[in-house]
């Protein structure tokens, strides 16, 4: 069986390559390819026999693919214009006698459909199967008129093996992981929400900072975590000592770290407090306690904690803030 998978690999987030190797082992594939924008960044963490370029965005139906099967295998792309592009390579496959599956995927952002045109909507029916990680993602299905079986995953990557190869650099005592988006929405809302937000951290004085960086994308300033942390620490830790520096430097993060890595790392925290879904799925796989923070208007976070009520270690909550 010699299968493509295709996602959001290769632009910097590891919550996106740590999906595509659990969309791997999945699917047992004599012969593994993937589509991803960075062969060199995609290559550090997945061993496959190719990859396909990244263009075209979204091919032509009759576009023809060399493969048995094509996987879309996770994270939250579908909907919206993403959905459109990766669907569209979904009618392609189908059109050239591709099994096709989309698997553990995602669908956050907006409740408007108007990106399914008859032609995806069909494609979505003509899956082999299909496949969403949280029940916000399958209620927006239902309301767009998906009509097929579509089975809940409740985020599989839980699964994912640590590597604490890392964490000889972490110093003793009590650690507190901050994991913050470069998203000036999120931080609208933070400004808002100074009160709240300080009075979380109070509750941890005294603890050191591990600044937890699982994203430095390579075109979107907005999703650079790197540049996130430092935004949040100046307005909020300057009472804090933060240690594991090292991580901030962008070509240290690129040559260093990996899911395993970053999961190892989560794991030595005390608490972890995030605005990334998959460092929440870290923290509360690996037993830490953790804190989820996320705009009223943004159902991404919240729904890692609906999915994984049934092993949050005492203590965590999902915090909503609003602008």
């Amino acid at each position: 069986m010699k299968t493509l998978f295709i996602g959001a690999y290769g632009f910097g987030n590891l919550g996106d390559e740590l999906v595509l190797k659990e969309a791997i082992e999945a699917f047992p594939s004599d012969k593994v390819w993937v589509r991803t924008v960075s062969k060199k960044f995609t290559g550090r963490f997945i061993k496959c026999d190719g990859f396909l370029d990244w263009e075209p965005a979204h091919p032509d139906k009759n576009f023809k693919l060399n493969f048995d099967r094509v996987v879309i295998g996770g994270g939250g792309i579908i909907n919206g214009p993403p959905g459109r592009d990766y669907m569209q390579w979904i009618v392609a496959a189908q059109n050239s006698g591709c099994e096709t599956h989309i698997h553990n995927v995602g669908a956050s952002g907006s409740n408007d459909s108007w990106w399914i045109s008859p032609e995806i909507r069909n494609a979505f029916e003509n899956l082999t199967s299909f496949s969403v990680r949280d029940v916000d993602s399958l209620d927006k299905m239902r309301r767009w008129g998906i009509k097929r079986d579509i089975s809940l995953t409740n985020f599989p990557e839980t699964n994912l093996l640590k590597d604490l190869s890392l964490t000889h650099l972490l110093p003793e005592g009590k650690l507190l992981g901050i994991s913050i988006v470069n998203d000036n929405a999120f931080f609208k809302a933070i400004n808002v929400s100074k009160e709240k937000i300080n009075e979380i951290l109070s509750d941890y004085k005294g603890m050191k900072i591990v600044p937890i960086i699982s994203t430095v994308h390579l075109f979107a300033e907005q999703e650079n975590d790197i540049l996130g942390f430092k935004r949040f620490a100046d307005m909020f830790l300057q009472d804090f000592e933060i240690v594991f520096q090292e991580t901030l430097d962008k070509e240290w993060w690129y040559e260093n770290m990996s899911p395993e890595k970053l999961k190892g790392i989560i794991s030595k925290c005390e608490v972890l407090i995030s605005r990334r879904k998959h460092n929440c799925v870290h923290g509360i796989s690996s037993g830490v306690k953790t804190i989820g923070i996320s705009r009223t208007e943004d159902n991404g976070v919240q729904s890692v904690f609906d999915s994984l009520l049934d092993i949050l270690p005492p203590g965590s909550k999902s915090v909503r803030i609003s602008e």
